[in-house]
C-alpha cells in the first residue's frame, strides 16, 4: 500500500503553449508526455484557432518531481489547476488520455468551474471491475504486474506484460531499443510514487454531480476491460458522449490522428456552442 502524503503542494507543470483563443489543456498518459503523446493533434488545434497547452504531468518530460512522497491523481489534478492559475486561464477545454484522463476527470470533478468541456481517452478506472466475474482473471494480472512495477522489479519481469493487457502493439513500441524506449525509461523511475491505476477512484457522489459537457473516447479494438470502464463512465457521468474510434486501440489518438482530431474538435465547437 502506498503511503499518504502530509500536505503535499501543487506546482506549476512544464508545458507546450501554442496559439490563442479559448484553452485546450491536453494530459498525456503513463509513460510519454506531451510532445510525443499529442504530436498529432497540437498543430490541428492551434489552426482551429485554439490556444493548446499541453502539460508534462510531474516528473515526466520538463515537469520537475515535485516534494511529494506519493502522488495522487488528486495532487495531480491540483497541478493541472495551479498550472492554468500561473498561465492566466480562468476555464478550459480538457482533454487527457489513459492515466492522463483520471487527471482530466479529477480536476473536472474537484475544479468544475476551471473546465469547460472534458474528453477522456480510453480511461482506466478499473478498479470499478473489481468484483465482475467478466474481467476479475484479466484484473488480477494487471494488479499483480503493476504491483511488481512499484516494487521496483526489473522491467523485464512486468512491463510488456502488463502494457500487453491494455495494448498488445503498445507493449511493442515501447520496448528496449525502440525510439520511444528512453522517455519509457525516465516514467519507469515514478513506479511507487505517483498513485496505481489499480487502487483509483473517483468519488461516486461528486460523479453524479458533474454537469459539463463530456465525451468518452475508445478505440473500437480497445480491449475489452478499456471499452466496459468507458461504458461505465458514460452512464455515470450525467450527459456523457460516448464514441468508439474504429480501427484504433488504447493509442487511438496516434493510431487514428485525423479521425481523432476531427471528433475531438466537433465536440469542442459543441461545446463552445452550449455555453
Amino acid at each position: 500500500m502506498q503511503p499518504a502524503a502530509s500536505n503535499p503542494t501543487a506546482i506549476e507543470l512544464a508545458a507546450i503553449d501554442r496559439g490563442a483563443g479559448d484553452a485546450v489543456l491536453l494530459v498525456h498518459g503513463g509513460a510519454i508526455h506531451s510532445g510525443p503523446a499529442w504530436a498529432r493533434s497540437i498543430a490541428p488545434l492551434v489552426e482551429a484557432g485554439y490556444r493548446v497547452i499541453a502539460v508534462d504531468r510531474r516528473g515526466h518530460g520538463r515537469s520537475p518531481d515535485g516534494d511529494a512522497a506519493f502522488v495522487s491523481v488528486c495532487l495531480q489534478a491540483e497541478d493541472l489547476a495551479a498550472t492554468l492559475s500561473l498561465r492566466e486561464v480562468g476555464a478550459a477545454h480538457v482533454a487527457g488520455v489513459s492515466y492522463g484522463a483520471l487527471v482530466a476527470l479529477e480536476l473536472a470533478i474537484r475544479h468544475p468551474e476551471r473546465v469547460l468541456s472534458v474528453t477522456l481517452v480510453e480511461p482506466t478506472i478499473f478498479s470499478w471491475l473489481k468484483g465482475d466475474p467478466d474481467y476479475e482473471p484479466w484484473l488480477r494480472r494487471f494488479t499483480e504486474l503493476e504491483a511488481l512495477g512499484a516494487a521496483g522489479a526489473p522491467h523485464q519481469e512486468w512491463l510488456r506484460d502488463w502494457l500487453s493487457l491494455m495494448d498488445p502493439a503498445m507493449a511493442a513500441a515501447m520496448a528496449p531499443g525502440a525510439p520511444s524506449w528512453p522517455l519509457v525509461e525516465r516514467a519507469l523511475a515514478r513506479r511507487g510514487t505517483d498513485e496505481l491505476v489499480s487502487a483509483y477512484r473517483p468519488d461516486d457522489d461528486l460523479l453524479a454531480a458533474l454537469v459539463l459537457p463530456t465525451m468518452i473516447v475508445n478505440g473500437a479494438d480497445s480491449e475489452p476491460p478499456l471499452r466496459e470502464v468507458g461504458e461505465l463512465l458514460a452512464e455515470r457521468l450525467p450527459g456523457a458522449r460516448h464514441v468508439e474510434i474504429p480501427g484504433a486501440g488504447h493509442q487511438l489518438h496516434v493510431q487514428r490522428p485525423e479521425l481523432f482530431n476531427q471528433v475531438l474538435l466537433a465536440f469542442l465547437a459543441e461545446s463552445a456552442n452550449l455555453g
